[in-house]
């Protein structure tokens, strides 16, 4: 019986031995990351300021990393179609997604079809920020936040009318709330995207809107398509100085909002593969040629990020935006 013992013991043995051995051999043989293209998922239509974006960072982190990333455009349902494509793929860092707070925190919190929550995202870099502007038809009698409100209150039985690339969007909260403060109801009009919007306030079938000061957004105020109105910011934009803030606006006081790109992957993605991809976004950011590109856009670039710091502004953008959802009673469809 105890050689009967000793024997097993010793078969345990060589066969934990073994199982180690084969550990080391399969990490040492494994690739190193990354080995094949990646995908990009822009949760929104080509043409729109996330594309924009998408696209400058993913030809130079393609360079950067020595791989190609593949763009690939889902939009629908406020974003929520193309991150829960992304969040279902498999979590080895090989699915990115350029992100906003609209498809990440406030799409699940109104899309019963979306399935994922805020948290099962991890942040790679929160890219940068634009301020939000008001927009209108370019032959919309006001010229200012101050005469839009007055124009509101005084259009009789017809609401005016403001687009958004969706409902549960950034931009349709942002018009709830001037609803509110104003005590005039206008029209939400949702796209599954912001060209039709745009098409439309240009066209001059839409009053006005609520967009980024960012490309191609500034290019349709450029050329007069539609004609700016304010920035919803706490500082003049160095894309627009002279235009005035909202919040200079009696009844407007608390009006600043800004938009996020941020680079996500899955939360279950681990750590060493994100920081490979972080510390080639921050290789790339660095590039003066590349913060130039995407802050002649009106965005200004982040600093530069540690996964640590990246999270903890993801997290606590989390928190803002589930308060203002509650706030202007966000319902789930």
């Amino acid at each position: 019986m105890r050689l009967l013992n000793v024997a097993r013991t010793w078969i345990a043995i060589v066969g934990l031995t073994a199982g180690l051995t084969a550990g080391v051999a399969a990490q040492a043989q494994a690739p190193a990351f990354p080995s094949k293209p990646l995908t990009l998922t822009v949760a929104w239509p080509a043409g729109g300021a996330s594309d924009f974006i998408a696209r400058v960072l993913a030809k130079e982190m393609s360079a950067s990393l020595g791989q190609n990333i593949i763009i690939n455009n889902v939009p629908g349902a406020s974003g929520s179609l193309g991150t829960s494509k992304a969040m279902n793929a498999p979590a080895d860092g090989y699915t990115l997604m350029l992100s906003s707070p609209i498809e990440l925190i406030l799409s699940p919190l109104i899309f019963a079809s979306a399935t994922y929550k805020p948290e099962d995202a991890r942040a790679i870099m929160i890219v940068g920020r634009s301020n939000l502007m008001l927009v209108a038809r370019k032959d919309l009698p006001a010229s200012n936040p101050a005469e839009l409100i007055a124009l509101m209150k005084a259009n009789g039985g017809r609401p005016l009318t403001y687009c958004t690339p969706g409902i549960g969007s950034l931009y349709h909260l942002v018009g709830e709330h001037l609803n509110a403060a104003v005590g005039v109801k206008s029209l939400h009009v949702p796209y599954t995207g912001f060209p039709q919007c745009l098409n439309d306030l240009a066209g001059g079938t839409i009053d006005f809107a609520f967009l980024p000061v960012a490309a191609p957004f500034t290019g349709f105020v450029d050329n007069a398509s539609i004609k700016a109105m304010a920035v919803l910011g706490s500082e003049p934009s160095h894309r627009f100085p002279g235009l005035p803030l909202a919040s200079a606006t009696r009844g407007l006081e608390d009006f600043s909002f800004s938009i996020w790109a941020g680079l996500h992957v899955h939360a279950k993605v681990s750590d060493a593969v994100a920081e490979v991809l972080n510390r080639h976004a921050n290789a790339v950011l660095a590039n003066p040629e590349v913060r130039k590109v995407i802050e002649q856009s009106g965005a200004v670039v982040s600093p530069p990020q540690t996964l640590q710091q990246a999270q903890a502004e993801y997290l606590d953008e989390i928190q803002r935006y589930t308060g203002i959802a509650k706030a202007v009673g966000l319902q789930k469809q």
